[in-house]
C-alpha cells in the first residue's frame, strides 16, 4: 500500500488549514486524511506539523484498515530550517513497522553540498543540490512561497536517492469539493502524468488532494479533518 516512496511522503504530508489558522506561518498543525484506492478507503494518515521560531518539523503516521492493517505502520518525519522563504530539510526519516531493518535516514549538510543516506544500515552520499526537498517537506513548502511559474522544478530526496521532478501548474476552472469543503485550486502535474496534487488559492496555496497512479492502480488521499493555530 505505501511501497512507493512519493506516495508514501504525499500520504504523510497533505494539509488544508480552517480560515481561523494563520496560514502564511502555521505554528502548529494536526491533521487527518482518508486513504483511498480505486475510490475504496483503505487507510488513513495522520500529521503534527510544528514551527518555532525558524525551526521546523513534520511527523507523520500512516495506517492501513482491514486486510490493509496487516502491512503495519508507516512513520515519516522531516525537521529542518525555515530560510529564504521556504523549507530547508536537515534531517529525514522514514520507517515501517513491519520491516524495521529498512529504516531510511537522511541528513542534509548545506555547508558541505552533501547528503548522507543510510538506505538498509548501509551508508551513501550524494550531491546536495540547492533547494532540495525531502518527502515531506517538499508539500509543506508551498505554505511559504506560492507557485509562480507554469513549470516547477525540484529535487526531491526520497531516502534513497535524489531525483528531480518537473511539474507543470495550471488553474481548474471548477472548484474542487471535498469532505472539508469547496475549494478553488491549482493543479500541479508531474510530467510523466503520474502525479496530480491541488492546491487550494484561498487557503494558502495548502494541498488539499493528491493522486498517484503507479502500477495501474489510483491512489488518493482526501483531508477529512484539521486543526491548529
Amino acid at each position: 500500500m505505501l511501497r512507493h516512496p512519493f506516495v508514501a511522503s504525499c500520504l504523510a504530508v497533505l494539509l488544508l488549514v480552517a480560515a481561523s489558522v494563520s496560514l502564511a506561518a502555521p505554528r502548529q498543525l494536526s491533521v487527518e486524511y482518508e486513504l483511498l484506492q480505486q475510490g475504496i478507503s483503505i487507510g488513513s494518515v495522520k500529521d503534527q506539523l510544528t514551527v518555532t521560531g525558524n525551526k521546523y518539523q513534520i511527523d507523520s503516521l500512516a495506517e492501513g484498515k482491514g486486510i490493509y492493517k496487516l502491512m503495519g505502520e508507516r512513520t515519516l518525519s522531516s525537521q529542518g530550517d525555515i530560510s529564504g522563504n521556504t523549507l530547508r530539510p536537515l534531517h529525514f526519516e522514514s520507517r515501517q513497522s513491519r520491516h524495521p531493518d529498512k529504516a531510511l535516514v537522511s541528513d542534509f549538510d548545506w555547508a558541505k553540498k552533501a547528503l548522507a543516506m543510510q538506505v538498509k544500515g548501509r551508508q551513501q552520499t550524494e550531491k546536495l543540490a540547492k533547494g532540495t526537498q525531502d518527502l515531506l517537506s517538499i508539500m509543506y513548502c508551498w505554505m511559504w512561497q506560492a507557485p509562480k511559474a507554469k513549470q516547477i522544478k525540484l529535487d526531491v530526496a526520497n531516502g534513497k536517492k535524489v531525483s528531480s521532478h518537473a511539474f507543470i501548474v495550471t488553474e481548474e476552472d471548477a472548484p474542487l469539493e471535498t469532505a472539508a469543503g469547496s475549494f478553488k485550486v491549482i493543479k500541479l502535474a508531474d510530467s510523466e502524468g503520474e502525479k496530480i496534487l491541488y492546491l487550494a488559492k484561498e487557503k494558502g496555496y495548502l494541498p488539499v488532494k493528491l493522486v498517484v497512479l503507479d502500477d495501474g492502480k489510483r491512489m488518493e488521499q482526501v483531508i477529512t479533518r484539521i486543526t491548529g493555530q
